[in-house]
């Protein structure tokens, strides 16, 4: 697990891995209803990935704060997203990653979408921003982090292009969790460029921002990662049992948070 934290020639390798996988990924149009009744569905009913309850509250989280915002859609793969983004009212959106085959079909998208005037996407580094100072009023990432924090002055570059007093949010599975400490271990490296997070490294590396905020999420729901495809009858009732006995455990001991499987991370920049 050591080299493929060392930040040195593993962006080429995740680059040929993402490459790879992006020239597979079919580029359909992103329409609200496919994300209403597919990506912001609970799993147990219907919903398109065993992610989709967590994207569910990081937008709620959220609560469309990008409307008439410049936004940053950080390490925005194929453009989805932004694309999202921009038709539910954000002014103008911008968004990188370091695979430019996933850059190059999500401009397909967008401009299929006629969106070429709000969205820009480029193949870029995290590592080197090609942005201008505080030139963003918000960022948003979708388990972005978990691929950058390998990589040094990955922070340092998203403070530099926030605006003064403007946040960043993140959608990201914390290895505090005792599960995902033993599930790194026994994966170790991967070509896609995985790696886990600490909240103390996170904190140590996040420095430069004047506030952070992290809300766990996600107990005994966490055995919906066992389910590959969509569950049957019985593992729908014992997936909405699950949940609903965090949403129980969370309301009587909010302490519990801190050991959630997945965190909503909000990194504030300071006022100047």
């Amino acid at each position: 697990m050591g080299k493929i934290r060392s930040g040195g020639e593993v962006s080429l390798i995740e680059r040929q891995y993402w490459d790879a996988r992006r020239h597979r990924d079919p580029v359909d149009d992103v329409t609200l209803d496919y994300v209403r009744e597919q990506v912001l569905r609970p799993f147990y009913e219907g919903g398109s990935d065993k992610y989709t309850c967590n994207k569910i509250a990081f937008h709620g989280i959220l609560n469309r704060c990008w409307e008439k915002k410049h936004v940053l859609d950080y390490a925005c793969g194929d453009g989805f997203w932004a694309v999202y983004f921009a038709l539910t009212g954000a002014g103008k959106v911008s968004g990188f990653d370091l695979s430019p085959v996933g850059i190059e079909r999500g401009r397909e998208r967008v401009t299929r979408q006629g969106l070429d005037s709000i969205v820009d996407l480029r193949t870029m580094d995290a590592r080197r921003l090609e942005y201008p100072d505080n030139c963003f009023d918000l960022v948003i990432g979708h388990g972005a982090i978990h691929h950058t924090i390998k990589y040094p002055n990955v922070f340092a570059e998203l403070h530099r292009v926030m605006k003064p007093g403007t946040s960043a949010f993140f959608l990201e599975n914390l290895a505090d969790f005792r599960p995902w400490r033993w599930h790194w271990k026994i994966k170790g490296p991967i070509a896609e460029g995985d790696v886990p997070i600490f909240t103390r490294e996170l904190r140590e590396k996040a420095s430069m921002f004047a506030e952070m905020n992290i809300t766990g999420d996600t107990l005994l729901y966490s055995i919906k990662m066992f389910w590959k495809r969509q569950p049957g009858p019985v593992g729908r009732w014992l997936l909405r049992l699950a949940k609903k006995s965090d949403d129980f455990l969370f309301r009587r001991f909010p302490s519990l948070r801190n050991c959630g499987s997945f965190s909503y991370i909000e990194l504030k920049k300071g006022d100047q």
